[in-house]
Protein backbone atom coordinates (compact mmCIF):
# COMPACT_ATOMS: atom_id res chain seq x y z
CA UNK A 1 0.00 0.00 0.00
CA UNK A 2 1.52 3.32 -1.04
CA UNK A 3 1.78 6.04 1.56
CA UNK A 4 1.86 9.77 1.12
CA UNK A 5 3.00 12.38 3.62
CA UNK A 6 -0.14 13.98 4.91
CA UNK A 7 0.70 15.19 8.42
CA UNK A 8 2.90 17.99 9.61
CA UNK A 9 4.73 17.64 12.93
CA UNK A 10 2.44 20.18 14.60
CA UNK A 11 -0.67 18.31 13.42
CA UNK A 12 0.63 15.05 14.87
CA UNK A 13 1.44 16.78 18.18
CA UNK A 14 -2.16 18.02 18.33
CA UNK A 15 -3.47 14.49 17.74
CA UNK A 16 -1.22 13.27 20.58
CA UNK A 17 -2.61 15.97 22.90
CA UNK A 18 -6.19 14.92 22.17
CA UNK A 19 -5.27 11.25 22.54
CA UNK A 20 -3.61 11.84 25.94
CA UNK A 21 -6.58 13.87 27.18
CA UNK A 22 -9.20 11.50 25.72
CA UNK A 23 -11.22 9.90 28.48
CA UNK A 24 -8.52 10.82 31.04
CA UNK A 25 -10.09 14.24 31.59
CA UNK A 26 -13.06 12.72 33.38
CA UNK A 27 -11.71 9.50 34.85
CA UNK A 28 -8.06 10.05 35.83
CA UNK A 29 -8.54 12.27 38.96
CA UNK A 30 -10.91 9.78 40.61
CA UNK A 31 -8.57 6.91 39.77
CA UNK A 32 -5.49 8.69 41.14
CA UNK A 33 -7.11 9.97 44.36
CA UNK A 34 -8.60 6.54 45.00
CA UNK A 35 -5.03 5.23 45.27
CA UNK A 36 -2.88 8.17 46.45
CA UNK A 37 -5.55 10.38 48.08
CA UNK A 38 -4.26 13.97 48.55
CA UNK A 39 -0.92 12.98 46.99
CA UNK A 40 -2.54 12.17 43.64
CA UNK A 41 -0.81 15.20 42.14
CA UNK A 42 2.55 13.51 42.73
CA UNK A 43 1.21 10.35 41.05
CA UNK A 44 0.25 12.29 37.93
CA UNK A 45 3.63 14.05 37.82
CA UNK A 46 5.60 10.81 38.21
CA UNK A 47 3.36 9.04 35.71
CA UNK A 48 3.85 11.90 33.24
CA UNK A 49 7.65 11.64 33.52
CA UNK A 50 7.42 7.95 32.59
CA UNK A 51 4.97 8.94 29.86
CA UNK A 52 7.57 11.22 28.29
CA UNK A 53 10.14 8.40 28.33
CA UNK A 54 7.64 6.04 26.70
CA UNK A 55 6.88 8.65 24.04
CA UNK A 56 10.61 9.06 23.30
CA UNK A 57 10.87 5.28 22.77
CA UNK A 58 7.89 5.36 20.39
CA UNK A 59 9.57 8.18 18.48
CA UNK A 60 12.77 6.12 18.10
CA UNK A 61 10.69 3.12 17.04
CA UNK A 62 8.99 5.19 14.34
CA UNK A 63 12.27 6.67 13.09
CA UNK A 64 13.84 3.23 12.81
CA UNK A 65 10.98 1.77 10.77
CA UNK A 66 10.55 5.09 8.95
CA UNK A 67 7.78 4.54 6.36
CA UNK A 68 6.21 1.51 7.99
CA UNK A 69 3.27 1.47 10.36
CA UNK A 70 3.33 -0.59 13.56
CA UNK A 71 1.59 -3.58 11.94
CA UNK A 72 3.89 -3.43 8.91
CA UNK A 73 6.91 -3.26 11.25
CA UNK A 74 5.80 -6.48 12.99
CA UNK A 75 5.26 -8.21 9.62
CA UNK A 76 8.66 -7.12 8.36
CA UNK A 77 10.44 -8.22 11.54
CA UNK A 78 8.78 -11.60 12.17
CA UNK A 79 7.17 -12.47 8.87
CA UNK A 80 3.51 -13.15 8.23
CA UNK A 81 3.05 -16.35 10.26
CA UNK A 82 4.97 -15.56 13.45
CA UNK A 83 4.06 -11.89 13.23
CA UNK A 84 0.38 -12.83 13.11
CA UNK A 85 0.53 -13.86 16.79
CA UNK A 86 1.74 -10.41 17.85
CA UNK A 87 -0.62 -8.64 15.46
CA UNK A 88 -3.72 -10.53 16.58
CA UNK A 89 -2.90 -9.87 20.23
CA UNK A 90 -2.44 -6.18 19.40
CA UNK A 91 -5.80 -6.12 17.63
CA UNK A 92 -7.48 -7.40 20.79
CA UNK A 93 -6.46 -4.21 22.59
CA UNK A 94 -7.59 -2.02 19.70
CA UNK A 95 -10.98 -3.72 19.87
CA UNK A 96 -11.23 -3.46 23.63
CA UNK A 97 -10.22 0.23 23.71
CA UNK A 98 -12.72 1.13 20.99
CA UNK A 99 -15.47 -0.58 22.99
CA UNK A 100 -14.46 1.13 26.24
CA UNK A 101 -14.34 4.59 24.66
CA UNK A 102 -17.72 4.06 23.00
CA UNK A 103 -19.17 2.88 26.30
CA UNK A 104 -17.67 5.92 28.10
CA UNK A 105 -19.46 8.23 25.69
CA UNK A 106 -22.77 6.41 25.97
CA UNK A 107 -22.64 6.12 29.77
CA UNK A 108 -21.81 9.80 30.25
CA UNK A 109 -24.58 10.90 27.93
CA UNK A 110 -27.33 8.77 29.46
CA UNK A 111 -26.35 9.50 33.07
CA UNK A 112 -25.43 13.19 32.93
CA UNK A 113 -26.94 14.87 29.87
CA UNK A 114 -29.73 12.78 28.32
CA UNK A 115 -31.12 10.52 31.06
CA UNK A 116 -33.64 8.03 29.82
CA UNK A 117 -32.15 7.94 26.32
CA UNK A 118 -31.41 4.40 25.06
CA UNK A 119 -27.65 3.99 25.14
CA UNK A 120 -27.77 2.09 21.83
CA UNK A 121 -28.91 5.25 20.03
CA UNK A 122 -25.90 7.16 21.41
CA UNK A 123 -23.58 4.39 20.18
CA UNK A 124 -25.08 4.49 16.70
CA UNK A 125 -24.87 8.29 16.37
CA UNK A 126 -21.23 8.42 17.42
CA UNK A 127 -20.21 5.45 15.30
CA UNK A 128 -21.77 7.04 12.21
CA UNK A 129 -19.64 10.16 12.73
CA UNK A 130 -16.50 8.13 13.54
CA UNK A 131 -16.87 5.99 10.40
CA UNK A 132 -17.53 9.07 8.25
CA UNK A 133 -14.45 10.92 9.51
CA UNK A 134 -12.29 7.78 9.26
CA UNK A 135 -13.24 7.34 5.60
CA UNK A 136 -12.33 10.97 4.90
CA UNK A 137 -8.74 10.19 5.88
CA UNK A 138 -6.04 11.17 8.36
CA UNK A 139 -5.40 14.53 6.70
CA UNK A 140 -9.00 15.66 7.28
CA UNK A 141 -8.89 14.42 10.87
CA UNK A 142 -5.67 16.32 11.56
CA UNK A 143 -6.94 19.55 10.01
CA UNK A 144 -10.11 19.51 12.07
CA UNK A 145 -7.97 18.89 15.16
CA UNK A 146 -6.08 22.11 14.38
CA UNK A 147 -9.40 23.97 14.37
CA UNK A 148 -10.64 22.51 17.66
CA UNK A 149 -7.43 22.72 19.71
CA UNK A 150 -7.56 26.51 20.32
CA UNK A 151 -11.14 26.18 21.55
CA UNK A 152 -10.13 23.41 23.95
CA UNK A 153 -7.32 25.61 25.29
CA UNK A 154 -9.71 28.55 25.70
CA UNK A 155 -12.26 26.42 27.58
CA UNK A 156 -9.50 24.94 29.73
CA UNK A 157 -8.20 28.43 30.59
CA UNK A 158 -11.71 29.63 31.45
CA UNK A 159 -12.28 26.63 33.71
CA UNK A 160 -9.01 27.18 35.57
CA UNK A 161 -9.51 30.94 36.00
CA UNK A 162 -13.17 30.76 37.06
CA UNK A 163 -12.38 28.10 39.68
CA UNK A 164 -9.55 30.06 41.33
CA UNK A 165 -11.81 31.44 44.12
CA UNK A 166 -12.81 27.88 45.07
CA UNK A 167 -9.28 26.61 45.83
CA UNK A 168 -8.72 25.27 49.35
CA UNK A 169 -5.00 24.65 49.88
CA UNK A 170 -5.53 22.75 53.14
CA UNK A 171 -7.07 19.89 51.11
CA UNK A 172 -3.62 18.88 49.92
CA UNK A 173 -2.35 18.38 53.49
CA UNK A 174 -0.74 16.34 54.96
CA UNK A 175 1.74 15.89 52.11
CA UNK A 176 3.03 12.33 51.67
CA UNK A 177 1.16 11.19 54.79
CA UNK A 178 1.71 7.52 53.92
CA UNK A 179 5.07 7.93 52.22
CA UNK A 180 5.88 7.77 48.53
CA UNK A 181 4.43 4.28 47.87
CA UNK A 182 0.81 5.37 47.21
CA UNK A 183 2.03 8.00 44.75
CA UNK A 184 4.14 5.42 42.91
CA UNK A 185 1.21 3.02 42.87
CA UNK A 186 -0.98 5.72 41.31
CA UNK A 187 1.74 6.47 38.75
CA UNK A 188 1.73 2.78 37.82
CA UNK A 189 -1.91 3.09 36.70
CA UNK A 190 -1.22 6.28 34.78
CA UNK A 191 1.67 4.74 32.83
CA UNK A 192 -0.90 2.46 31.22
CA UNK A 193 -3.75 4.95 31.03
CA UNK A 194 -3.15 6.99 28.93
CA UNK A 195 0.56 6.83 28.00
CA UNK A 196 1.10 3.23 26.90
CA UNK A 197 -2.03 3.56 24.78
CA UNK A 198 0.01 5.88 22.55
CA UNK A 199 1.42 2.84 20.75
CA UNK A 200 -1.80 3.00 18.71
CA UNK A 201 -0.51 6.21 17.10
CA UNK A 202 2.44 4.28 15.65
CA UNK A 203 -0.02 3.36 12.88
CA UNK A 204 0.07 6.97 11.67
CA UNK A 205 3.76 7.92 11.92
CA UNK A 206 4.44 6.95 8.25
CA UNK A 207 2.22 9.88 7.24
CA UNK A 208 4.41 12.49 8.95
CA UNK A 209 6.39 14.59 6.50
CA UNK A 210 9.58 15.13 8.53
CA UNK A 211 10.55 12.00 10.48
CA UNK A 212 13.52 13.77 12.08
CA UNK A 213 11.14 15.82 14.22
CA UNK A 214 9.40 12.77 15.70
CA UNK A 215 11.09 12.95 19.16
CA UNK A 216 10.18 16.62 19.48
CA UNK A 217 6.67 15.96 18.16
CA UNK A 218 5.97 13.19 20.67
CA UNK A 219 7.56 15.20 23.48
CA UNK A 220 5.45 18.32 22.88
CA UNK A 221 2.20 16.38 22.54
CA UNK A 222 2.74 14.30 25.68
CA UNK A 223 3.99 17.20 27.82
CA UNK A 224 1.11 19.52 26.90
CA UNK A 225 -1.48 16.80 27.54
CA UNK A 226 0.22 15.75 30.79
CA UNK A 227 0.41 19.32 32.13
CA UNK A 228 -3.33 19.76 31.54
CA UNK A 229 -4.05 16.49 33.38
CA UNK A 230 -1.79 17.50 36.28
CA UNK A 231 -3.56 20.85 36.68
CA UNK A 232 -7.03 19.29 36.51
CA UNK A 233 -6.14 16.58 39.04
CA UNK A 234 -4.67 19.12 41.48
CA UNK A 235 -7.76 21.31 41.07
CA UNK A 236 -10.01 18.36 41.93
CA UNK A 237 -8.04 17.74 45.13
CA UNK A 238 -7.91 21.41 46.14
CA UNK A 239 -11.59 22.12 45.46
CA UNK A 240 -13.43 18.86 46.11
CA UNK A 241 -10.94 17.21 48.43
CA UNK A 242 -9.46 13.73 47.90
CA UNK A 243 -12.42 11.94 49.50
CA UNK A 244 -15.12 13.44 47.31
CA UNK A 245 -12.92 13.24 44.21
CA UNK A 246 -12.31 9.51 44.65
CA UNK A 247 -16.03 8.82 45.17
CA UNK A 248 -17.25 10.81 42.16
CA UNK A 249 -17.77 9.13 38.80
CA UNK A 250 -16.82 12.32 36.92
CA UNK A 251 -15.03 14.66 39.38
CA UNK A 252 -13.96 17.25 36.82
CA UNK A 253 -17.56 17.51 35.60
CA UNK A 254 -18.51 18.25 39.22
CA UNK A 255 -15.87 21.01 39.24
CA UNK A 256 -17.79 22.80 36.49
CA UNK A 257 -20.83 22.89 38.75
CA UNK A 258 -18.79 24.76 41.38
CA UNK A 259 -18.33 27.84 39.17
CA UNK A 260 -20.26 30.81 40.53
CA UNK A 261 -19.67 34.47 39.73
CA UNK A 262 -21.98 36.95 41.41
CA UNK A 263 -24.99 34.60 41.26
CA UNK A 264 -25.02 35.30 37.53
CA UNK A 265 -22.50 32.97 35.89
CA UNK A 266 -23.08 29.54 37.42
CA UNK A 267 -22.86 25.82 36.70
CA UNK A 268 -20.63 25.90 33.66
CA UNK A 269 -20.04 22.15 33.58
CA UNK A 270 -20.73 22.37 29.85
CA UNK A 271 -17.13 23.63 29.56
CA UNK A 272 -15.87 20.28 30.82
CA UNK A 273 -18.36 18.36 28.68
CA UNK A 274 -17.25 20.11 25.46
CA UNK A 275 -13.54 19.57 26.22
CA UNK A 276 -14.16 15.91 26.94
CA UNK A 277 -16.38 15.28 23.92
CA UNK A 278 -13.79 16.76 21.57
CA UNK A 279 -10.84 14.85 23.05
CA UNK A 280 -12.57 11.47 23.40
CA UNK A 281 -13.96 11.76 19.87
CA UNK A 282 -10.43 12.07 18.50
CA UNK A 283 -9.15 9.24 20.68
CA UNK A 284 -11.98 6.94 19.56
CA UNK A 285 -11.58 7.90 15.90
CA UNK A 286 -7.79 7.41 15.96
CA UNK A 287 -8.17 4.00 17.63
CA UNK A 288 -10.87 2.92 15.19
CA UNK A 289 -8.87 4.28 12.23
CA UNK A 290 -5.73 2.52 13.46
CA UNK A 291 -7.53 -0.81 13.69
CA UNK A 292 -9.09 -0.48 10.22
CA UNK A 293 -5.73 0.51 8.77
CA UNK A 294 -3.99 -2.35 10.55
CA UNK A 295 -6.58 -4.89 9.37
CA UNK A 296 -6.17 -3.77 5.77
CA UNK A 297 -2.38 -4.09 6.02
CA UNK A 298 -2.57 -7.45 7.76
CA UNK A 299 -5.00 -8.83 5.15
CA UNK A 300 -3.22 -7.08 2.23
CA UNK A 301 -6.33 -5.17 1.20
CA UNK A 302 -6.15 -2.29 -1.26
CA UNK A 303 -8.00 0.12 1.03
CA UNK A 304 -8.83 0.33 4.72
CA UNK A 305 -12.25 1.79 3.85
CA UNK A 306 -13.51 -1.69 2.99
CA UNK A 307 -13.47 -2.72 6.65
CA UNK A 308 -14.80 0.49 8.26
CA UNK A 309 -18.53 -0.29 8.17
CA UNK A 310 -18.20 -3.99 9.15
CA UNK A 311 -15.88 -2.94 12.00
CA UNK A 312 -18.39 -0.36 13.24
CA UNK A 313 -21.18 -2.95 13.30
CA UNK A 314 -18.85 -5.32 15.13
CA UNK A 315 -17.96 -2.69 17.76
CA UNK A 316 -21.59 -1.81 18.34
CA UNK A 317 -22.32 -5.45 19.17
CA UNK A 318 -19.14 -6.02 21.19
CA UNK A 319 -19.70 -2.92 23.33
CA UNK A 320 -23.17 -4.10 24.31
CA UNK A 321 -21.78 -7.50 25.34
CA UNK A 322 -18.31 -6.69 26.66
CA UNK A 323 -19.04 -4.00 29.27
CA UNK A 324 -22.10 -4.73 31.41
CA UNK A 325 -21.62 -1.91 33.95
CA UNK A 326 -19.32 0.81 35.30
CA UNK A 327 -18.47 -1.43 38.29
CA UNK A 328 -17.12 -4.09 35.92
CA UNK A 329 -15.04 -1.50 34.06
CA UNK A 330 -13.60 -0.07 37.30
CA UNK A 331 -12.53 -3.53 38.46
CA UNK A 332 -10.97 -4.25 35.08
CA UNK A 333 -9.10 -0.91 35.12
CA UNK A 334 -7.87 -1.59 38.64
CA UNK A 335 -6.50 -5.08 38.12
CA UNK A 336 -6.11 -5.95 34.43
CA UNK A 337 -5.73 -2.88 32.23
CA UNK A 338 -2.15 -1.88 33.08
CA UNK A 339 -0.63 -5.40 32.73
CA UNK A 340 -2.54 -5.78 29.45
CA UNK A 341 -1.15 -2.46 28.20
CA UNK A 342 2.39 -3.19 29.39
CA UNK A 343 2.30 -6.32 27.22
CA UNK A 344 0.61 -4.79 24.16
CA UNK A 345 2.10 -1.29 24.33
CA UNK A 346 5.60 -1.87 25.69
CA UNK A 347 6.86 -5.46 25.76
CA UNK A 348 5.82 -6.31 22.19
CA UNK A 349 7.14 -3.02 20.68
CA UNK A 350 10.44 -3.51 22.56
CA UNK A 351 10.74 -7.08 21.24
CA UNK A 352 9.97 -5.92 17.68
CA UNK A 353 12.43 -3.01 17.91
CA UNK A 354 15.22 -5.15 19.44
CA UNK A 355 14.88 -8.01 16.95
CA UNK A 356 14.73 -5.59 14.01
CA UNK A 357 17.92 -3.83 15.14
CA UNK A 358 19.71 -7.16 15.61
CA UNK A 359 18.66 -8.28 12.14
CA UNK A 360 19.93 -4.99 10.74
CA UNK A 361 23.33 -5.43 12.44
CA UNK A 362 23.65 -8.99 11.15
CA UNK A 363 22.76 -7.83 7.64
CA UNK A 364 25.32 -5.01 7.77
CA UNK A 365 28.04 -7.38 9.00
CA UNK A 366 27.33 -9.76 6.12
CA UNK A 367 27.63 -6.87 3.66
CA UNK A 368 30.96 -5.81 5.24
CA UNK A 369 32.29 -9.36 5.05
CA UNK A 370 31.35 -9.62 1.36
CA UNK A 371 33.08 -6.33 0.60
CA UNK A 372 36.25 -7.54 2.30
Amino acid sequence: MKKKAFLSSSQFSILIIFFVLGSSILYLPAMMTGVAKQDAGFSVIIGSIFGVLIAIFYAQFSKFFYNKSYIEAIKETFGTKLGALFILFTFTYYIFLCSVLLWDIGDFMVTQILPGTPIQSIYILFLVVVVYVTRLGIETLARTAEIFLPWVFILFFLLIVLLLPELEWRNILPVLENGIKPSLYGAYYMIGFPFLELFILLMFTPYIKNKDTLPKTFFIGVVVGAVMLIILTVYCILILGPGITSRQEYPIYVLGKKISLGNFLERLEIIVAIMWFISIFYKLTLTFYGLCLGLSQFLNLNSYKVVTIPSAIFFFTVTLILIPSSVYLKEYSKYANTPYLITAGFIIPVIVYTIARLKQRIRLKKIEMKQQ
